[in-house]
């Protein structure tokens, strides 16, 4: 029974609820904004940029113009072939390169304590993954098709 009453109070509620809250709202004209207060904000008819800028345009001096030079001497020594294919200051775009120079560097940081008895493995492998690295021309243009099969260390 009383189970009963409180359901025709909850079912009375929700069929009057909507015509309570139509009532109180005052409607609102076409276009009309409110602020977190309920008050109207006005929009603004004409498009502004938040930010201008003009630059100056830049001062010209007479000493703007370029004066012939002679080149610069370069002390760069052009290296050759097969010191292109055995340095590591460029590694050629290919995944099996990139992977070899990053598996150079863990070697060479492991064996930077010296070479002893515990860590001879380590330099081993390093002599051969080197000698790979210039087989698969990793420092210049990177390695062939071909290169994969012939370059790779037999154990």
């Amino acid at each position: 029974m009383l189970l009963t009453f409180y359901r025709v109070i909850i079912i009375f509620l929700l069929l009057l609820c909507p015509y309570t809250i139509a009532r109180d709202s005052s409607t609102l004209p076409l276009g009309t904004v409110l602020d977190d207060k309920g008050q109207p904000l006005t929009i603004p008819t004409q498009n502004k940029t938040a930010l201008s800028y003009s630059a100056t345009p830049p001062a010209s001096n007479s000493h703007s113009k370029k004066t012939p030079q002679s080149k610069p001497k370069s002390n760069y020594k052009k290296i050759s072939r097969k010191q292109q294919l055995a340095s590591r200051k460029n590694v050629a775009n290919d995944a099996g390169c990139r992977w070899l120079n990053g598996r150079m560097k863990q070697l060479e940081k492991q064996l930077r304590v010296g070479v002893n008895h515990r860590n001879q493995h380590q330099q081993q492998e390093l002599s051969v993954r080197q000698d790979e690295w210039e087989c698969l021309k990793c420092g210049v243009e990177g390695p062939n098709p071909s290169d994969h099969h012939s370059c790779q260390y037999r154990r």
